[in-house]
């Protein structure tokens, strides 16, 4: 019995001894020893939820916040949660074998399809995390609104809606659940259940939506209706019927991005391209030309339908073109220079990309002709070559790629305009100064590379604003003016003249002028907004006296140089506002038989309009480029006394959505 004692008693001092020792050791720790850390899953608000390991990268400091939107701890996690924390941000880097290598030029500058391209994916890959971080928030919302209605993309169904229903009437599950992307140009990540909301006033960004397209926009965008609620949609054609994400909600109307065709048009075609739909130059290439003459037609029959309560009006089919391409006799390119990745700077030329202010290489444009094309790339160059300074992304001023670098004065447009008949090219360089260095050089190379160049002038436009020409012209060689021809007429143009775009369909257009003013030769003609002074030479032979208006002097020396040269004595022209002008002179008894009107996009001025209706002209010949203003300004001549004889819809800008119009209206 004392033995066992013993025993137990030695039992138990080996015990204390060891539990001492441990004491002892804990006290002792050194301080270089990690210490056990918390574990994350369990912080308040975090679910006791196993992690996997995926990244061995940190994510940067900057991004915080997990998935699900929660702020992390500002104090630096161990090593292991780290790379847990990389895994779980589905915003966070990816690990190093999966992160792709990045270049060591950050100049390095993508093709505008490439960067297109790159653009949708991130977008895509922003709204599947958009919409996986907003799926434990969604869940924990009711299901119904204040007035019982379902929300959209809730689990409830719908009745009376006429998407996301089975046959008996239950809300089914979006495909792409499945594992099935059903939106070819959009994200399945994206997508919701498929039941609509119940009226348009539900409606949230993000929601997606069927609509049947029911006319072409004025600015080429398929229009149609949900629950009565206009929606517009880019790139959707009359009677299609698509699915389109919600962009943007507003009283009147929805904008919307379409997502899949479910009832493809027959004059859906693809577009030749490759930065269609990113410079913005063209709104229909996706449309066959076929279908691009109904849809202006249609354009023009909405706006008279809308503004002017005419829906029954007679309009005649769209004069279109044997071949609607290289039909643009001018370019006007904003030029900037890049950085190429193992090479020297380069010059580009373009437009301004939809939305931002990054310009979109558009060399080879398949709506201008050749001739612009070609010229334009030849001036590209010898900026390039003689390193004359460009006012954006120069090397030594401002980049486009980088905020607020500032810029340097030089070029900022190039413009080119070619004599379709005559073949002379007119080179004039938009500048913010009127001293360019190397002056003579420049001049040497570019006679060299366009021998057909007729003048180089340079225009200087130092302020900052969307017009292009500034007010001063300053010739380095050659003629001040280039030397064209429409039918029978010839003409000088001056840089920054007015003369039409299209040659072809202008003399189509004043045909049509003409036939609409019926003339006998005994009329007086007003030629309000006359450029150059085209229409009004050309009615000048079947008028007794012919009088043009223009706000631009050099356009009006050269409407007067045009007039003597193709022995028009019978026209004038004057320089002024036409809505000033021709109040004064009908002051002083001087009333037209006709007035001949082709105002820019904005209209008739109200006060151009009321003299019209005091001095009450025979017929009025509105010649529009836009069918808005025009339908607002044909509205006012109606109700002060004239009646609608004849509108004329004209394609001069195939592949765009712009329409031009004559209407011919005569006093009651």
């Amino acid at each position: 019995m004392s033995e066992q004692k013993g025993k137990s008693e030695g039992i138990s001092r080996k015990e204390r001894k060891l539990q001492t020792a441990k004491e002892e050791k804990k006290k002792n720790r050194p301080s270089g020893k990690k210490k056990p850390g918390v574990k994350r899953s369990s912080l308040p608000g975090r679910e006791a939820k196993s992690e996997q390991v995926t990244a061995t990268v940190p994510a940067p400091q900057g991004e915080r916040a997990d998935s699900a939107g929660e702020q992390r701890e500002p104090k630096p996690a161990p090593r292991k949660e780290r790379s847990e924390r990389g895994a779980s941000a589905g915003r966070g880097r990816a690990s190093a074998s999966a992160r792709p290598a990045e270049s060591n030029d950050q100049a390095e500058r993508l093709s505008p399809s490439e960067r297109y391209e790159k653009r949708q994916s991130e977008r895509a890959s922003a709204e599947a995390a958009k919409q996986a971080s907003g799926q434990k928030k969604t869940k924990a919302k009711r299901e119904t609104s204040a007035s019982r209605q379902p929300y959209a993309g809730s689990k409830a169904p719908v009745s009376g809606t006429d998407m996301g229903k089975t046959q008996s009437g239950r809300a089914q599950r979006d495909p792409a659940a499945a594992g099935k992307n059903p939106y070819p140009n959009g994200n399945a990540a994206a997508g919701k259940l498929t039941a609509a909301p119940a009226d348009a006033e539900q409606v949230k960004v993000g929601d997606r939506i069927v609509v049947t397209i029911k006319r072409i926009g004025i600015n080429g965008e398929g229009v149609g209706y949900f629950r009565r609620k206009a929606v517009f949609v880019d790139g959707a054609i009359t009677n299609e019927v698509v699915k389109a994400e919600v962009l943007e909600t507003q009283a009147k109307f929805i904008k919307a991005k379409l997502i899949e065709i479910e009832k493809k048009s027959k004059h859906r075609v693809e577009p030749p391209c490759p930065v269609y739909g990113i410079c913005g130059g063209c709104q229909l290439q996706h449309i066959s030309y076929e279908g691009q003459l109904i849809a202006k037609l249609e354009i023009v029959r909405e706006a008279f339908s809308r503004y002017a309560n005419l829906s029954d009006l007679k309009i005649k089919p769209t004069l279109g073109m044997d071949r609607p391409w290289d039909y643009r006799n001018k370019a006007q390119l904003q030029v900037e220079r890049r950085d190429v990745k193992g090479a020297k700077s380069e010059v580009i030329a373009g437009l301004y990309e939809i939305g931002s202010h990054e310009i979109v290489d558009i060399s080879g444009c398949p709506i201008q002709h050749p001739q612009v094309n070609r010229a334009i790339d030849r001036v590209k160059a010898v900026l390039g070559d003689l390193n004359i300074p460009l006012s954006k992304g120069d090397s030594r001023g401002g980049r486009s790629d980088i905020k607020d670098s500032g810029t340097r004065k030089g070029v900022r447009t190039i413009v080119v305009r070619n004599g379709f008949q005559s073949g002379e090219i007119q080179v004039t360089l938009v500048t913010e100064t009127a001293e360019l260095p190397r002056q003579e050089d420049l001049i040497e190379r570019l006679r060299l590379e366009l021998p057909e160049m007729s003048g180089l002038s340079v225009n200087v436009n130092p302020f900052k604003t969307p017009l292009v020409f500034g007010e001063r012209t300053i010739g380095l060689w050659g003629n001040e003016a280039m030397n064209e021809s429409l039918g029978d007429l010839n003409f000088t143009l001056s840089p920054r003249a007015f003369f039409q775009l299209n040659p072809e369909q202008t003399i189509k257009l004043y045909e049509t002028v003409k036939a609409g003013a019926a003339l006998t030769g005994k009329e007086t003609v007003v030629d309000a907004y006359c450029g150059t002074g085209t229409i009004g030479l050309w009615l000048a032979p079947y008028a007794a006296e012919v009088r043009g208006i223009e706000v631009i002097p050099e356009a009006v020396e050269d409407a007067r140089r045009n007039a003597e040269r193709n022995g028009r004595d019978n026209a004038d022209f004057f320089e002024g506002e036409a809505e000033d002008l021709l109040p004064r002179w009908a002051k002083e008894g001087y009333s037209p038989d006709v007035i001949v009107a082709d105002p820019p996009r904005v209209g008739l001025d109200r006060k151009f309009l009321e003299t019209v209706l005091r001095t009450k002209p025979q017929k009025f010949v509105y010649v529009s480029c836009n069918p808005s203003t025009l339908a607002k300004d044909c509205k006012v001549l109606l109700d002060g006394g004239y009646e609608i004889q004849s509108v004329q819809p004209l394609d001069m800008f195939p592949q765009t959505s712009q329409v031009e119009c004559v209407t011919v209206l005569v006093k009651k």
